[in-house]
């Protein structure tokens, strides 16, 4: 997946345009300016003006926090995937010669394919699998 431009990995990585950001820098400083009025306020004891002025400024910072909490993070750099050894396995219906080599493009399960170096019979293509990585 692509990456929209003017894109930058934000708080866990992630992705948040410049609106976004600008957004939330703007609810950030009023959520501040909403918390020191409901301070000053309550300095000058007005209760209710103070309490509806904190629940605001909090309001305002569990907004951002939430956001940046449900924001989905982008992959870091795009994973290369895993390189598998493929074989073909190939036997001798007339000698039962078994014979592995690595996948070509074509493979097929019954497929007849080369000749048999014992007998000089047709091989048929009998598994095609990946290799099992020894554990360390």
């Amino acid at each position: 997946m692509k990456r929209m431009s003017g894109t930058t990995p934000i708080a866990g990585g992630a992705a948040q345009n410049w609106i976004t950001l600008a957004a939330m820098i703007v609810v950030g400083a009023l959520a501040l300016v909403s918390l020191y009025m409901g301070f000053r306020a309550y300095g000058d004891q007005e209760i209710e003006t103070a309490f509806m002025y904190l629940v605001i400024g909090a309001s305002g910072f569990i907004a951002i926090g939430y956001s940046f909490f449900r924001a989905k993070p982008t992959a870091k750099e795009s994973l290369e995937p895993k390189k598998v050894d493929v074989i073909t396995t190939l036997e001798c219906p007339q000698c039962n010669l078994k014979r592995v080599r690595s996948f070509q493009r074509g493979d097929y399960i019954f497929k007849r394919d080369e000749p048999c170096t014992r007998c000089d019979g047709q091989m048929v293509i009998t598994a095609i699998h990946t290799r099992k990585e020894e554990k360390k």
